[in-house]
């Protein structure tokens, strides 16, 4: 027969076994989150060398709710800075497919004409182009983690 603290520390156990089971359940479903579509809805220049955009971004959901915050990066052409960018935070829906405003504000990096600019929109190539970005995510429950992205190439990023 098994004493009291033996049973106890075999419940606890079980229990933690159970508990991890169905972490990780939930968590393999982080990787299955999309960004399916972004649309531009506004875009204001802000002088010469900066800009603010409105955008709408569908998220296809099926994990747990989390919010992402101090969301900012750097736009690279062929390997140097280019543009920085932040956008405000944004609160994503547990197990759902939503479209979210997000508030972005971008700015010409120090050393980026606006020349260099207008001569890029005549022609450029994705392949050119990389970004970096960082974010905050943040459960409900409170736990954060940040997240940091390097040299993602934006050709990725954008489906044709």
């Amino acid at each position: 027969m098994l004493s009291r603290r033996s049973y106890r520390n075999r419940a606890a156990a079980f229990l933690a076994a159970l508990l991890a089971l169905c972490l990780g359940v939930g968590c393999s479903k982080i990787q299955d989150i999309k960004v399916t579509s972004c649309s531009v809805d506004s875009f204001t220049p802000k002088g010469l060398r900066a800009a603010a955009a409105k955008l709408s971004i569908c998220v296809e959901n099926p994990a747990m709710e989390f919010t992402l915050s101090d969301i900012s990066g750097t736009l690279f052409y062929k390997g140097k800075d280019f543009v920085l960018y932040s956008a405000e935070p944004v609160q994503v829906g547990a197990r759902s497919t939503a479209v979210y405003p997000l508030s972005c504000t971008a700015s010409l990096a120090d050393g980026v004409s606006i020349l260099a600019l207008l001569s890029l929109l005549k022609e450029y190539d994705l392949a050119d182009f990389s970004t970096t970005l960082q974010a905050k995510v943040t459960l409900k429950s409170g736990l954060s983690k940040k997240l940091k992205f390097k040299d993602i190439p934006i050709s990725d990023l954008i489906n044709d």
